[in-house]
């Protein structure tokens, strides 16, 4: 009797497979590198250092001057921008939330290597890829709220 629905509900699943779609901790930072004339840059090193584990992950522009950093975890992190003939450029404390897709465009300014160029402000960090809310939960689940979560039922 309940063989039928069950059946249909997993060929269902089956065949659109976008349903499935886990959730992930991590997210990810894509854009741009540009010179001032709006040129885009190709073969920059771009580099994302997280500053809670110090741990680096590194790309490169391609031919159209984009970059992309998946599977990030979320935390902060320094955006770092590098091509010979160009200053190296730092945007600090770019803060990355579970499953955001953040876009940062970045325009580095010519000069010598050994010269930094560090953005102190800059847009807004939006995510403007996906519809997706999301929402930090801290590791002390009392808070504010004690008095809600003293009442749900243990499991």
């Amino acid at each position: 009797m309940y063989k039928l629905p069950a059946l249909l509900v997993v060929l269902l699943l089956s065949l659109y497979p976008c349903a499935l779609r886990a959730q992930t901790t991590n997210g990810s930072i894509t854009g741009r590198v540009t010179d001032p004339s709006k040129a885009t840059i190709a073969d920059a090193k771009v580099g994302a250092v997280n500053t809670g584990t110090n741990f680096r992950y590194d790309t490169a522009t391609n031919g159209a001057g984009e970059y992309s950093l998946a599977n990030l975890p979320s935390g902060t992190y320094h955006i770092k921008v590098e091509k010979p003939g160009f200053k190296k450029l730092v945007r600090p404390d770019v803060t990355l939330h579970v499953e955001y897709a953040l876009a940062i465009d970045v325009e580095s300014p010519l000069g010598a290597a050994v010269e930094t160029v560090v953005v102190q402000a800059g847009a807004s960090l939006v995510n403007t890829t996906s519809a997706v809310s999301s929402m930090l939960v801290g590791s002390d689940l009392r808070g504010e709220h004690s008095a809600e979560w003293a009442q749900l039922p243990r499991v």
